[in-house]
């Protein structure tokens, strides 16, 4: 036996130093690490803030329907600052756009937090979604200057997963440092008098955009070309995507929905103390990790639009639990499924859209697919803040698991479209992983 476990031990040593040259034969050098410092400190920062930020909306007598009217301004800012980043780009290249538009969003976010006036809020809300826009535009051609070709499959899953991460980290920092700060002597002696809630969560979202402002420092030792290819104008041609494009449209009202209201329905709704809703959202936060990390499981075994369609109908069916909730360990439990079940989906969605398009169609049914995406999410935004104030939280978790199941059953015919072979994606003989 002891020879048995001593032979195991050494295997395992083996497989471990494999493992770790396999990582660092595909792990990028160089310049990808001063941006995945910068990406680090730009998660985490924005990550304390948006999760605390609504909460503290709350704090001033707002309600559900202006927070609603907030983020559609957010994400109707980022449909809006999609073509002027691109333009940006071919301006001022990569580095100075992705440094502009941190500046700017640290900047808005500040301001934010400083002039609690709503009209302005509004139109900041508008600004800040315009000026977050410039790192989800820049990130693919960040990583493709920074990273070969054989390491940017590795490059894109640790930018991915890291953001997961590290918005975890977010939201346990944001769930406790205003508690911290309230009960610290050194902020006593600091301002004479002990910080209000209020005070707490102002410092803390002020900690959370110095954070983010830190990414400025590797972005400006980051050496990036300028860009060979203007931004074109996505173009619809496939067939197959008039089918696709309606469920996208119908999975961003559901994705789009509960996500803004999620921390206030546990503060507000369950009761639920922000320290306690700060470790929820970050279990939650790791749950989503490993969701994302199984998914390829699921797709190999019953194919993308079939996988696609039971993370739909999970969660359908955890939003419709959510609905019905009154006791806060049964939610956080169910809130841990909803996220692992809506995000789980994503890389099949954008496999299933690589798939049915060719490649000269693919950028641009890549960029449509953006667009309806990010729409329906403005506009579901807007409409779940009126119908949380009118209805309350079940009866709109309700509607909007109805919605989930539209969209599972859009997505369950994409599955049955045939469409004409084409020479990237091999005809029928591309359909079998599908079906």
């Amino acid at each position: 036996m002891k020879l048995s476990l001593e032979g195991m031990q050494r295997f395992s040593l083996v497989q471990a130093r494999a493992a770790l040259r396999r990582w660092t034969a595909h792990a990028p050098r160089g310049h990808f690490w001063m941006f995945f410092a910068a990406w680090i400190f730009f998660t985490l920062g924005f990550s304390i803030f948006y999760f605390l930020f609504n909460i503290y909306l709350i704090g001033f007598g707002w309600t559900e329907q202006t927070l609603g009217y907030i983020g559609s301004l957010m994400a109707a800012g980022s449909i809006l600052g999609t073509i002027p980043t691109g333009k940006l780009i071919e301006r001022i290249g990569l580095r100075w756009t992705l440094m502009l538009g941190a500046a700017l969003a640290v900047s808005l976010s500040v301001l934010r937090t400083s002039l609690v006036w709503q009209p302005l809020q509004l139109v900041l809300a508008l600004l800040g979604g315009i000026a977050m826009c410039t790192w989800a535009v820049c990130l693919p051609p960040v990583i493709a200057a920074v990273a070969k070709e054989e390491q940017r499959p590795f490059a894109f899953s640790l930018m991915f997963s890291s953001g997961i991460g590290f918005a975890g980290v977010g939201g346990l920092v944001a769930g406790n440092l205003p508690g911290l700060l309230r009960n610290s002597a050194w902020s006593r002696r600091l301002t004479g008098h002990v910080l209000s809630v209020t005070q707490a969560d102002r410092a803390t979202l002020l900690t959370g955009c110095c954070v983010a402002a830190l990414a400025l420092i590797p972005l400006a030792r980051i050496a990036l070309p300028m860009p060979t290819m203007p931004a074109r104008r996505a173009r619809v041609r496939n067939p197959f995507l008039w089918s696709f494009l309606p469920a996208v449209a119908i999975w961003g009202l559901v994705t789009g929905s509960f996500a803004p209201f999620a921390n206030v329905y546990f503060v507000h709704h369950l009761g639920v103390s922000l320290e306690k809703t700060g470790t929820i959202f970050s279990v939650s936060q790791l749950v989503q990790f490993a969701a994302i990390l199984s998914a390829p499981l699921l797709f190999r075994r019953v194919g993308l639009a079939r996988g696609i369609m039971c993370t739909q109908l999970a969660t359908a069916v955890s939003l419709g639990l959510l609905a019905a909730s009154r006791t806060v360990p049964f939610a956080s439990s169910v809130y841990c499924t909803y996220m692992a079940a809506q995000y789980m989906n994503e890389p099949g969605i954008y496999s299933l859209l690589m798939a049915r398009t060719t490649e000269k169609q693919r950028s641009s049914a890549s960029a449509a697919t953006l667009f309806v995406n990010a729409t329906a999410q403005a506009l579901s935004a807007l409409a779940m803040g009126w119908a949380i104030v009118r209805f309350g939280y079940s009866a709109s978790l309700s509607a909007v698991a109805v919605l989930a199941l539209v969209a599972a059953a859009l997505f369950r015919r994409l599955s049955r479209i045939r469409v004409e072979s084409h020479s990237d994606v091999g005809g029928e003989a591309a359909m079998e992983p599908l079906l």
